[in-house]
């Protein structure tokens, strides 16, 4: 059941936490000449991601399911009433205030399997951590979470519109530093990988018809007269690379614009005959492939 509860939470706090990178900018700051792209830093009352359609009900499933894991892995049984029924969010909160200590709300968990502290003298190296980096702990911030539970549940029940704000969203990513958690991340990968491959998917057939609508003959006299754009030379472009064979074409007219970021076996860029792009993620995706298949020898 843990292990579910941290897939629940992580498949909606990854959604939410996707929504957090716009920021609202603030009218009333003059504009700026030498950075016009500057935006005011966001604030802890602003609105939350309101174009996200049922964006309520993502962060209580989210909390729920975060908190339960947290409340059953650090006091077994207390997630539950007595007819064995999972408490909801704002009692789970209550359960772990009452454990606290709370400081202005926020309880801080630390972590049971923390490594151990390094003694500190004169003779210490400098690279060695101090003490205090050591400690691990979780941060609930009962009383936003609280309030963000509050702010939902109008929507939720058909009383009104939500009031979600990012302070509520930090609150509840913050809960994946919890050793029952942890699960963010990984998830976070796995969206970019089926996001990748949906997306090659799809890319792949619009170039399969570009193909058949242009033809054979076109195709052909548009890769013998090809010139690559990103050429590499030793001194006016050493990051450059030579044509690679297009994947769906398949004529040496590929241009790479780079190769996959961590893997670094698959270049990302576009073919200049049948126009198909390759995206970082999907390079990155084919490249530890082909870096597996290598390990295997096959």
């Amino acid at each position: 059941m843990r292990d579910q509860r941290a897939e629940e939470f992580a498949r909606c706090a990854v959604a939410l936490a996707a929504e957090l990178r716009p920021v609202r900018h603030d009218a009333s700051v003059a504009f700026d000449p030498e950075d016009p792209w500057a935006v005011p830093a966001p604030t802890g009352d602003d609105p939350f991601a309101p174009s996200l359609a049922g964006r309520e009900g993502i962060f209580d499933q989210a909390l729920s399911n975060g908190l339960a894991a947290i409340v059953a892995s650090e006091w077994p049984g207390k997630e539950s009433n007595s007819r064995g029924r999972v408490l909801p969010a704002s009692e789970l909160l209550k359960v772990i205030a009452g454990h606290g200590p709370a400081t202005d709300g926020v309880v801080l968990l630390p972590d049971k399997h923390q490594a151990p502290e390094i003694p500190q003298d004169d003779t210490s190296s400098i690279f060695q951590p101090h003490p205090r980096l050591l400690a691990r702990h979780t941060r609930i911030d009962v009383r936003t979470l609280q309030n963000g539970i509050d702010a939902s549940q109008a929507a939720r029940h058909g009383r009104g519109v939500g009031g979600l704000q990012r302070r509520h969203i930090e609150a509840l990513l913050a809960l994946d530093s919890h050793r029952s958690l942890r699960v963010m991340g990984e998830e976070q990968a796995d969206q970019i990988r089926e996001t990748a491959l949906r997306g090659d998917a799809v890319e792949r057939e619009r170039v399969a018809e570009y193909l058949e609508r242009i033809g054979e003959e076109e195709a052909s006299r548009r890769a013998a007269h090809v010139e690559n754009p990103n050429a590499w030379h030793p001194k006016h472009n050493p990051d450059g690379h030579d044509l690679d064979t297009c994947p769906v074409c398949e004529y040496e007219a590929f241009s790479v614009d780079g190769l996959a970021p961590i893997a670094g076996r698959v270049g990302h860029g576009q073919c200049l005959v049948c126009t198909y792009t390759r995206t970082p993620d999907t390079a990155e995706e084919e490249g530890f492939a082909e870096h597996l298949a290598w390990i295997k020898g096959e």
